[in-house]
């Protein structure tokens, strides 16, 4: 048998172990003593070193919430939540400094507590209220869930937590969980869920032995990004001296039936309508600022093995894009490149943003966000089916909209989703750089570049640049 199967045999093995033998083989391996402390992940790493820079703030809260409609049993809601974070650690962890460096501490699992809000303001007001208040990642667990009673039958559920302990992947664990605890409280009875194959500091560990043996792609990833150039944008204020992260967003709408031709189009040339979209904003962003070499970021899920997927946690990592948009191509050539350097992307991904940047030895600008100027986002690969649930044991569950907390993560950044009626979405952008006006011409130069390449995808990139500028 060869050694990759044997672990994958002794893996199995330990998942079926119940908790308290899987403890008890971990601290025998221990030497009898419990590890305290544990090391972070290097995507934990920069976003710990990001608190730190500005504790208060709250661009990397994930917020979501929603309305609850019927008798709602605080309760049982609190005991879910309780069964969840005891499940898993990454829930009961907090971040301390370890003689110069941070590391992970997981607290022993206790009661959670549902926090109490006050219709004081609007709806949207109380939950962006709560959701902007900053987090102590060294005093307690990077996460609160709020109730918000409207009436005896109606209520909001806010659940806000710091990217450093999940990603929006995790969001769906977690209201399938939130529902199968909720109704086993109500029902008396213990909440039937999966053992857990493993745990995220597990996790952690393991990439930064892989890292440390060089077994992430880094050679690969510093050959393609070598003398990136910075994305410089026309700007409509002087740029401060230190970024401050302050932002704002603005709607994005293409209809469908001009989605509908830009996937046609992707389809006749072997690519995916992500692979389009991203071809549509780096043309966007490349004409509006006479460029033809700069970076994106996109985000990735990051969970590459099968016992990843029913974890809570932060295992997504951002892939760079590097635009090549020389020589005047048509759309279709551009998306030959764009499919070609996509895959090769996707087949070297697991390097974190920060060893990248490291390893490129990019210079400390604190004005703007290093080599990624501006990131696309389409949520496409991402499990939905219990983050979009509409019950809740007895109760009727409609999602609210998401809170604008006026912050951005970089200059420009475009997230977008596919619906019936087309593609919908935002632009989050700086506003200390750019004014509304100024990022809503952007989001309609974005939705003319989608109907013009799809309409004929034979154009060149100064004809479809063209819909930029006017």
């Amino acid at each position: 048998m060869s050694p990759d199967l044997e672990r994958e045999k002794l893996r199995r093995r330990l998942a079926t172990l119940p908790p308290e033998r899987r403890a008890a083989l971990r601290r025998s391996l221990l030497g009898g003593r419990e590890q305290r402390t544990w090391p972070l992940s290097t995507g934990q790493e920069r976003l710990w070193f990001l608190q730190r820079f500005d504790p208060d703030d709250c661009a990397y809260h994930i917020t979501w919430p929603v309305r609850l409609r019927g008798p709602v049993d605080e309760t049982a809601l609190a005991a879910a939540f309780t069964a969840i974070a005891a499940r898993h650690e990454v829930l009961r962890t907090r971040f301390v400094l370890d003689g110069d460096l941070p590391a992970q501490v997981v607290d022993e699992p206790g009661e959670v507590r549902l926090d109490r809000l006050d219709l004081a303001v609007d709806l949207g007001q109380a939950v962006a209220g709560y959701a902007g208040r900053p987090f102590d990642l060294a005093a307690a667990p990077a996460w609160r869930a709020g109730l918000l009673r409207l009436a005896a039958d109606d209520a909001v559920l806010c659940i806000v937590l710091h990217h450093i302990v999940v990603d929006h992947w995790s969001l769906d664990v977690l209201m399938r969980e939130l529902g199968e605890c909720y109704r086993a409280h109500r029902e008396g009875r213990p909440p039937v869920l999966d053992e857990l194959p493993t745990q995220y500091r597990d996790f952690a560990a393991a990439e930064r032995r892989r890292a440390e043996e060089g077994r992430d792609h880094l050679d690969y990833w510093t050959g393609r990004l070598a003398g990136a150039p910075t994305l410089d944008l026309p700007l409509d204020h002087p740029r401060p001296a230190r970024w401050t992260g302050r932002g704002a967003k603005a709607d994005v709408a293409v209809p469908d039936a001009d989605v509908t031709r830009l996937e046609a189009v992707a389809r006749a040339h072997r690519a995916t309508p992500f692979m389009a979209l991203l071809a549509a904003w780096q043309i966007t962003l490349g004409a509006a600022a006479g460029q033809d070499d700069f970076c994106v970021g996109v985000p990735v899920a990051g969970r590459d093995r099968p016992e990843l997927a029913p974890l809570i946690g932060y295992f997504s990592t951002t892939l760079v894009a590097r635009a090549d948009l020389s020589g005047d191509p048509a759309f279709g050539e551009l998306l030959r490149r764009t499919r070609i350097a996509t895959m090769k992307a996707l087949a070297h991904a697991g390097t974190s943003l920060d060893r990248i940047l490291g390893a490129l030895r990019v210079p400390r600008d604190l004005s703007r966000p290093p080599l990624c100027q501006a990131m696309f986002n389409l949520t496409h690969n991402l499990p939905t089916g219990d983050l979009l649930r509409t019950e809740l044991g007895d109760l009727a569950v409609e999602v609210c909209p998401q809170p604008d907390l006026g912050r951005a993560r970089v200059e420009v950044s475009l997230d977008l989703y596919r619906g019936p009626e087309g593609i919908g979405g935002w632009l989050e952008y700086a506003t200390d750089l750019f004014d509304a006006a100024t990022a809503h011409r952007l989001t309609e130069a974005f939705a003319r570049v989608v109907a013009r390449a799809g309409g004929d995808p034979g154009l060149r990139l100064s004809e479809l640049g063209a819909a930029v500028r006017n």
